[in-house]
């Protein structure tokens, strides 16, 4: 009895899988990406779905920090200033796997924690999207958070994108 409840918890998991989906391409526009000195982190938890969604304040202030970093962007104060705006919207969502709904066994509710993280570059000037990027699950450090994690990926992949488009104008 033991053996089927765990094959169809694994067959369970198995379905609930999400496949692999071909993400689209992140530079929309190489000349006006490169083009961008300044960015506005505009708040990342007041888009649709947000209610679902913790810690987007820490995922702001740790791309903030990251790209200041850098040294190949100035981090502004208000959407004016900004060449460009980072929007979308980050964080956490948590979720309870255990055995209570199954059979009516008992046992304890495990929390777990999922990355969620779309974001949009937009230029400041014409609204235009020039950057998008959706974080990708994956494995992380043991010691890093799920917030720092969806925004080291963040960071990395803008500068990484950047550093492309500062070589390649379209």
């Amino acid at each position: 009895m033991r053996t089927f409840i765990i094959l169809t918890l694994s067959c369970l998991l198995a379905a609930c899988h999400s496949p692999t989906k071909a993400s689209p391409e992140s530079v929309q526009d190489r000349t006006r990406l490169a083009s961008v000195k300044s960015i506005y982190i505009d708040d990342l938890g007041k888009e649709e779905g947000a209610n679902l969604i913790e810690g987007s304040a820490k995922v702001r202030e740790e791309i903030r920090t990251g790209l200041a970093k850098s040294g190949r962007f100035s981090i502004v104060q208000s959407p004016q200033e900004a060449d460009a705006i980072l929007s979308g919207l980050a964080g956490i969502e948590k979720w309870y796997h255990g055995m209570e709904g199954f059979y009516g066994l008992e046992g304890d509710l495990d929390t777990h924690y999922l990355g969620v993280g779309h974001f949009r570059l937009v230029e400041s000037n014409s609204k235009q999207t020039i950057w998008i990027h959706e974080y990708e699950r994956g494995f992380f450090k043991p010691h890093q958070s799920v917030t720092s994690r969806v925004a080291e990926q963040t960071v990395n992949k803008l500068l990484q994108d950047v550093s492309q488009s500062d070589g390649k104008h379209d």
